[in-house]
């Protein structure tokens, strides 16, 4: 058998989890061997990342916490406050700010290119730990074309939806289905757009066009607020909130240290 990286290890592993490929439609199922090679490898791959992490925190302190962000809208308060502590607090220890991507916001973590990200709820994933809550009763709103026929309303309900082109994420199911659900409460079906969004620039592009609607939260269309978009409330859905994630089993004490100082923030 040929050599094989830890990379390509960690790589299988992702892949096992998440089932797709990034940026594409075709579905990935395991085979029974597959099923048997991830659960082996699992705890082995994830043990050997533990005893590194590890021995680099003796070597070098806590070092480098990567925030993963989608925006920076959600809970800025509490991580600007977070992160100025927990710098002041551990010397040479840092947290670096990293995007994620608008259609894999999972996927950083998963690869490990952030040790912890700000996500939306609800989140419903095995392999995720959900931490202390950043921010709380985010409203729904629906982002539209200023001269889009929903754009002069004080509000709107889920049932306008069914009636437009709606931009509904597909790589987290629940937190889609919580932004926009399947049907109207009558009952009608809210068909997604299929036009590829790949990055935010081109997502407020394609609803300033009026070739998109958005359902999201007031601090996303707040944070990207655009001269040729309206944002209007959204009556019928309940608001969000936001929480720090990380993943499963995987130790990193500088992780574990700036979680407890947002904890220290939150109570305070």
């Amino acid at each position: 058998m040929a050599e094989i990286e830890l990379r390509e290890l960690r790589l299988f592993l992702v892949l096992a989890e998440e089932l797709h490929f990034d940026r594409t439609s075709r579905v990935v199922t395991l085979t029974a061997a597959g099923r048997a090679l991830h659960d082996e490898l699992a705890p082995l791959v994830t043990g050997l990342d533990n005893t590194f992490t590890r021995a680099r925190a003796r070597a070098a302190g806590l070092g480098v916490v990567r925030l993963g962000v989608l925006n920076a809208a959600s809970g800025t308060l509490v991580l600007n406050d977070a992160i100025t502590r927990f710098e002041a607090a551990h010397e040479g220890a840092a947290v670096r700010l990293v995007a994620t991507p608008l259609n894999d916001r999972l996927g950083p973590l998963r690869r490990r290119e952030v040790d912890l990200s700000v996500t939306r709820l609800p989140l419903d994933q095995p392999d995720l730990v959900l931490g202390p809550l950043l921010s709380q009763d985010d409203a729904r709103v629906v982002m539209v074309a200023v001269d889009h026929p929903l754009a002069g309303r004080p509000n709107v309900s889920v049932e306008d939806f069914a009636d437009y082109p709606v931009r509904k994420p597909a790589d987290v199911p629940e937190l889609a289905e919580a932004s926009c659900p399947s049907h109207t409460p009558s009952g009608r079906t809210i068909v997604p757009s299929d036009l590829e969004v790949n990055d935010i620039s081109e997502l407020l592009l394609l609803i300033a066009q009026g070739r998109l609607v958005h359902p999201t939260v007031a601090p996303f269309a707040e944070h990207f607020r655009h001269p040729g978009i309206a944002i209007v409330p959204v009556r019928d859905l309940p608001p969000s909130s936001t929480a720090l994630a990380w993943l499963k089993g995987y130790e990193h004490p500088a992780r574990d240290a700036f979680v407890a100082t947002v904890e220290e923030v939150l109570a305070r």
